[in-house]
């Protein structure tokens, strides 16, 4: 009986496989859940101020359409604020997948092929690299913004 012999090509096969492609798809679906939560929540509280005016009897659904599609204003400044913390999650993310497909990258230029090492550093330089980016953009978003965010938090304190 002979054993199989298991080179890094098949075992970044199985977690390509059976662990990014899952873990992306399954991503954007809680992502599109999220969202058709949102405007089912906000939806509802259009119709509960309807009904509170008594305007119970005639829900035009049109108006209701199309104010569901104007983001209010503070909504706007709290997505622009989630898209720069998504911005640093995500580069860390893919900074640490690619530091850790560049340490893969090591080892296996120390005990195995060289196609399995250029592989392994070529993919690890790419998400390296968009990781990198990301952060990039959190922090220069972040110093940007730095302003806004004061007087936002400035307004809250004035408001509380």
């Amino acid at each position: 009986m002979e054993f199989y012999k298991v080179d890094l090509d098949s075992i970044f096969a199985l977690v390509l496989i059976f662990g990014l492609i899952p873990s992306f798809v399954l991503t954007a679906v809680i992502q599109y859940l999220k969202n058709r939560r949102y405007k089912i929540e906000r939806q509802t509280e259009l119709m509960a101020k309807m009904i509170e005016k008594g305007d119970s009897t005639n829900l035009d659904f049109k108006s209701m359409a199309e104010a569901l599609q104007e983001p209010a204003k503070p909504a706007k400044h709290g997505n622009l604020k989630r898209s720069v913390l998504n911005n640093l999650r995500w580069g860390s993310i893919f900074s640490f997948v690619g530091l850790g497909l560049l340490g893969v990258a090591l080892y296996a230029h120390i005990d195995g092929p060289v196609g399995a090492t250029a592989a392994f550093l070529t993919f690890g330089a790419i998400i390296g690299g968009v990781g990198l980016a990301l952060l990039i953009t959190f922090f220069v978003a972040k110093n940007y913004l730095k302003k806004e965010t004061e007087k936002e938090e400035k307004e809250l304190v004035e408001k509380e």
